[in-house]
């Protein structure tokens, strides 16, 4: 007899007895077969209305059961859904806060220099946010705008000819405007060949283009793992370069400078800018929680901006998922004025999450790993880790926090992690670097350092600081 129809055997019998064993049975036994008695209308209706459900419509409407017109907390709740958003990248100008040095910088050299740009930054730091929004601002001025996020195993055909796709072979000067194709609707990918091409017969095509210009955006470049891929792309960019096309290339990706990105080809060195995305300054921060203030009718305390700024360490991911977490907490309490209580209770459900995305060798040093004496120091090795590639020296997490550490303090936190088997270390040209072994483990001591420092009853994070 199976498993399942054993167990329903014997919850058929139990059910069946005079209940002069039912008597007997314990406390837990009772609980375990209450679930098998028969549910009145009214039971069940009252289990149906406390089951958890949306809140809202996929229509972006409160849901029946959710509204209540004596309260704005409902809607409040459904427009913070919009305003601070960490899991999705800013695509709307009005939500898109400071960087306009940089997007100033960005439209000249595509438009004054006819250059191709190279974006780089940080995880986090808001590339894609800004290709989003400058996508929005060239189509504005007539652009033909195409964004493509790369992967691992993009492939130079697949990605442009889906980029010509979009565009109407009405722009290939050497088409009759009035062909039956262009008036039947062809567009620019029906020019290439049918097979393969490479990046001289798609320069040749680009290089006929009028009456229009084209902005093609490649996204995560970083994560292209093909070099037959990024030797195209730069073949590409010298043939666009060199033939005047109007046609021009942004590519976005995590890389500490221009070569991680591109590597070495002088070749087109003098064809692009590149452009580094800094980290958000505190009136940048201040402008973007002021954002989802007007957008969510919400209001965060002067002390709890000062928290999320010193948290966030000038990334507007981080920025958007405290202000999210602990608006939440507001709500919950029925509040819509967010302080340092609202605070800590946010850095808590972020820290969960963050444990949750650890390895279960990480995850096993989680409760010991943070101790008063240590958490400075973890807290610069965690900065200091926020590299593209996730290396870093002694040197590079005494520079991390504003406030100078001993280095008997970096030397002894970086054995402590050692033991625990959370890093590695190599030596690389007579120098000493470091590596977690979970990628996602400096992300988890920052937030969790930070939660302790709150959760302490601290009114500064001094020890927070970056440098």
């Amino acid at each position: 007899m199976g498993f399942f129809s054993t167990v329903w055997t014997w919850l058929s019998r139990a059910q069946l007895t005079d209940g002069t064993a039912d008597a007997q049975a314990t406390p837990e036994r009772r609980v375990d077969l209450a679930p098998l008695s028969p549910i009145g209308p009214t039971d069940a209706h009252s289990r149906e209305a406390s089951f958890p459900g949306f809140r809202a419509t996929a229509l972006d409407q409160l849901a029946t059961q959710a509204a209540d017109p004596s309260s704005r907390l409902a809607h409040i709740r459904l427009a913070l859904n919009d305003a601070f958003t960490p899991a999705q990248p800013v695509t709307e100008r009005r939500r898109f806060a400071g960087r306009l040095d940089i997007l100033v910088r960005l439209i000249s050299a595509l438009e004054d220099q006819r250059a191709h740009v190279v974006l780089y930054g940080e995880r986090g730091i808001g590339k894609t946010s800004l290709v989003h929004v400058l996508a929005g601002i060239a189509r504005d001025s007539r652009y033909h705008v195409a964004y493509a996020s790369c992967g691992a195993g993009a492939r130079f055909q697949d990605v442009f000819r889906s980029v010509l796709q979009d565009i109407p072979m009405i722009y290939a000067a050497s088409v009759d405007p009035a062909a039956t194709e262009v008036t039947q609707g062809a567009n620019l990918a029906d020019l290439l060949p049918k097979g393969s091409f490479d990046a001289r017969q798609l320069g040749d095509i680009c290089a006929g283009i009028t009456g229009t210009r084209i902005l093609i955006i490649l996204d995560e470049y970083d994560r292209t793992e093909d070099a037959i891929f990024r030797q195209h792309i730069a073949e590409l960019i010298k043939n666009l370069s060199d033939r005047a096309a109007r046609v021009q290339l942004v590519l976005a990706g995590v890389a500490g400078n221009l070569q991680e990105l591109v590597g070495y080809i002088p070749s087109i060195r003098r064809n692009i800018v590149g452009l580094p995305v800094p980290r958000l300054a505190r009136k940048e921060v201040e402008a973007l929680i002021a954002i989802g203030e007007r957008e969510a009718g919400l209001e965060f305390a002067a002390e709890a901006v000062n928290w999320i700024d010193q948290v966030c360490h000038g990334s507007p991911y981080l920025a958007r998922l405290i202000c999210h977490h602990a608006a939440l907490a507001a709500l919950d309490a029925g509040r819509r004025i967010i302080g340092p209580d609202d605070i800590r209770l946010g850095l808590a459900q972020i820290v969960e999450d963050a444990a949750n995305r650890l390895g279960p060798v990480a995850r096993a040093a989680c409760p010991d790993v943070i101790q008063p004496d240590t958490a400075p120091a973890l807290a610069a090795i965690a900065l200091a880790a926020a590299t593209p590639d996730g290396s870093f020296g002694a040197a590079e997490v005494g520079a991390a926090l504003a406030e100078p550490l001993p280095a008997k303090a970096i030397a002894s936190a970086l054995d402590h992690l050692q033991a625990q088997g959370l890093i590695g270390r190599t030596q690389e040209a007579e120098r000493t670097r470091f590596r977690f072994q979970d990628e996602a483990m400096p992300f988890y001591l920052w937030m969790a350092v930070a939660q302790k420092r709150l959760a302490a009853g601290a009114t500064q994070g001094s020890n927070l600081r970056a440098a």
